[in-house]
């Protein structure tokens, strides 16, 4: 839900994020957790020699993902088209790669079906299909050593930060906002620690957690500008300390990591277990995809209403509270569907 408030900018939910009090935000989380999920639904039977069905799986997996976005792309250009042409406003098209559709919309069609060509706020999934069809390659080095495969995996990310590599967009010319060289470093860190996951929450280092407690106060400290006491330095460093985002800057990277230990390990995840808002997270959880996906075109009509008719800060409210309302109710939607769907009679 972070990523949905995030995808509607201006909006007054959106300054209550984690990214505005560090240098990482809702994309390290989903990377990183991707990574740990699949290790939990595949890692162990692969690394056991079930090598066909785990395969299969990703590559299913992979090919649904594919159709979601494909479906997100061309929705999300109908949308915003409909909106340009009923309120009479070429500027909805004139941002996040919209404008190619109109003027060039045959290879635009098929740069969206290639994953050449990627809306704004609609690229994060083709990096997650990508890490999804390299995930059998990624466990083969698992199965010779985790520790070789996080070895490996590092040297790709520092290669690829080295030398630029990066996969190109089309027809605009360009490079994909989420370099899948770099940012697989990040998922085969999630891979690492759900393969490892009960050494990793039973183990808990009080220095390791002291640094990281300190990269985060020093995070916050630099992006709130000295907790306002020092304008402009969060400007003044911001090129200097490797935030971007395409190629998973270092010191996002190490925020991120940092940040997960620290909750992990503080505690704050069994807290949290006991609110009133832990079960309805968890449905949503369960049912990632179609919530998603519900989420993404939410936010692109957020974006439309924002921009045609700017809310007053009760409107915005109220529109970033249904959004998050529809979320649960997808997902509960799903839920049902997969209870109606298990209680039918097998057919013989």
């Amino acid at each position: 839900m972070s990523i949905f408030v995030n995808h509607i900018p201006g909006n007054i939910f959106e300054y209550l994020t984690h990214k505005n009090i560090g240098l990482s935000d809702a994309a390290e989380a989903f990377v990183f957790l991707s990574g740990v999920s699949v290790a939990l639904a595949y890692g162990r039977r692969f690394l056991n020699g079930e090598l066909g069905t785990p395969t299969r799986a990703l590559g299913r997996r992979a090919l649904t993902i594919y159709g979601v976005q494909v479906m997100l792309s061309l929705v999300a250009v109908a949308l915003f088209v409909t909106a340009a042409i009923l309120f009479d406003d070429e500027g909805l098209l004139a941002e996040h790669g919209r404008d190619i559709v109109l003027a060039d919309p045959a290879r635009a069609l098929l740069a969206i079906v290639g994953l050449s060509h990627q809306l704004g706020y609609f690229n994060i999934l083709p990096l997650y299909i990508v890490l999804l069809l390299g995930t059998p390659a990624i466990l083969a080095l698992a199965r010779v050593s985790s520790f070789l495969m996080l070895v490996v995996s590092a040297l790709v990310y520092v290669g690829a930060r080295t030398t630029g590599l990066n996969l190109p967009t089309w027809p605009v010319e360009g490079e994909w906002f989420f370099n899948p060289f770099t940012w697989q470093f990040l998922f085969c860190i999630g891979l690492f620690i759900g393969l490892h996951l009960r050494d990793v929450m039973a183990t808990r280092d009080n220095l390791l957690l002291a640094l990281c407690l300190v990269i985060l106060v020093a995070s916050f400290f630099v992006v709130t500008n000295g907790f306002h006491l020092v304008p402009g330095l969060w400007d003044s460093v911001r090129e200097s300390i490797d935030v971007g985002k395409t190629n998973l800057g270092l010191a996002r990277l190490l925020h991120f990591l940092a940040l997960a230990y620290v909750l992990s390990h503080l505690g704050l995840s069994r807290i949290f277990a006991r609110t009133p808002v832990y079960a309805p997270l968890c449905l949503i959880g369960r049912h990632s995809l179609p919530v998603f996906a519900a989420g993404s075109l939410l936010s692109a009509l957020g974006q439309i209403i924002k921009h045609v008719h700017p809310p007053a800060y009760l409107d915005e409210a109220a529109l970033v509270s249904l959004g998050i309302l529809l979320h649960y109710l997808v997902a509960r939607a799903f839920a049902q569907r997969s209870a109606r769907q298990r209680m039918q009679p097998r057919q013989a």
